[in-house]
């Protein structure tokens, strides 16, 4: 669906605020059209209209993921206790409300991740609903429409690079064949990247006997993205290299400790550090790199938009460059949203986003997963949203 939505291109000479004025009109597309007011309307909810000014604030309670917080003067502006900032529209701010009030409906309906006292959950580890086959059918009919069950190709013939996105299981290795796939059909990659994170395999379901088939000797999903890109198109994998300066991840890094003093508490020391691994071909010709990023939000693992971020650090990326990115096809709309938000606003570099369908046997096509991930989005596209306001708030 987003494929069908007018792309955000950036040209040369193009800034983040001119940028940040296109993307509301994508992601409103997306997050209020009729596919998710019927996806709403199976759970008795009505789509916010576009005048939303809830009775209550509509900051309150415990529905934002994890331990997040909105900021300040978002607050502010959308309880309607202080004046539209200047740099944003009526238009804009009523996005962001309406948003806003449509992730709050749908917390409630669409997290099975939440564990007792808000523990966190990884996606394989989410809890099941008790609904009847019919209206787990039409959930899936919606999600369909939303563009998470069936692929599509590539927009373009060739891209300067691809961003093959960690995950665990399976997922790094097909989403790696996905990308050979792409390259053997005549799609140029341009430089390969496989961004990964430290987080440990998981021992419920048991993640080490699923991925031995591919990568016996990984120990974090950073292991499963080199083995992928091995796998898949035959490249060597270099030693890796801490891009952090530190010799080891046996304690907290003192540069991310330099932002997150505070937060270090249980913060396994592991995800604190940045790692890179070269990538060469049987001709010694590198090829690109297998990245893992270090975690913006402790103690929780790092995720899409740290390793997003790592990747523009070492890539440097241009205004005008293409990025194909490929994953599985439930994440491609919360992804899409990530990579906007950190390639697109901050570097003028087009997003298209690929995955492969519930037949590879990555994610279950499941009402419960496909709800999930409809709820990851419309975060996502909020973030973006919230990113996009900061950068016209600042001129």
């Amino acid at each position: 669906m987003l494929k069908e939505t007018q792309q955000l291109t950036a040209a040369e000479g193009s800034t983040p605020a001119a940028r940040a004025d296109h993307v509301f009109d994508f992601a409103a597309a997306w997050l209020f059209s009729p596919a998710m007011a019927d996806l709403l309307a199976l759970f008795d909810e009505e789509m916010p209209p576009s005048s939303t000014q809830p009775d209550d604030p509509i900051t309150s309670g415990g529905w934002l993921h994890l331990n997040e917080e909105l900021p300040r003067w978002l607050e502010q502006i959308v309880d309607n206790t202080q004046p539209v900032s200047v740099g944003l529209t009526r238009e804009y701010v009523g996005i962001l409300r309406r948003t806003l009030s449509l992730e709050r409906q749908v917390a409630e309906h669409f997290n099975f991740r939440g564990g007792q006292g808000g523990q966190y959950r990884e996606r394989a580890q989410a809890s099941a609903a008790t609904f009847d086959n019919a209206l787990r059918g039409d959930i899936i009919d919606c999600s369909r429409r939303l563009g998470l069950v069936d692929p599509e190709a590539p927009r373009h013939s060739s891209y300067d690079m691809t961003l093959v996105l960690g995950g665990g299981y399976k997922s790094p290795q097909l989403r790696s064949q996905l990308a050979a796939d792409l390259a053997a059909s005549g799609t140029g990659l341009g430089r390969l990247y496989f961004l990964g994170s430290p987080r440990f395999l998981i021992d419920e379901p048991p993640e080490a006997a699923e991925v031995a088939y591919y990568a016996e000797q990984a120990r974090d999903e950073f292991d499963l993205m080199a083995a992928g890109a091995h796998r898949a198109f035959g490249l060597t994998v270099s030693t890796p290299m801490y891009l952090c300066g530190c010799r080891s991840a046996d304690d907290l890094c003192p540069t991310w400790l330099d932002s997150h003093s505070g937060d270090s508490i249980d913060t396994p020391p592991e995800y604190t550090h940045e790692r890179k691994a070269d990538l060469t071909d049987s001709r010694r010709i590198n090829q690109g790199a297998v990245l893992s990023a270090s975690t913006h939000r402790p103690p929780y693992r790092p995720d899409t938009t740290d390793t997003f971020a790592l990747w523009t650090r070492v890539a440097n990326p241009r205004i005008g460059q293409r990025a194909l990115v490929v994953t599985t096809q439930v994440f491609v709309p919360f992804q899409t949203f990530d990579g906007i938000k950190r390639l697109y606003l901050d570097h003028g570099v087009e997003v298209d986003a690929v995955g492969f369908g519930a037949d590879w046997g990555d994610r279950p096509l499941t009402a419960e997963y496909v709800l999930q991930e409809t709820l990851s989005a419309i975060r996502s596209a909020r973030r973006m949203l919230v990113y996009a306001c900061d950068i016209l708030r600042a001129g």
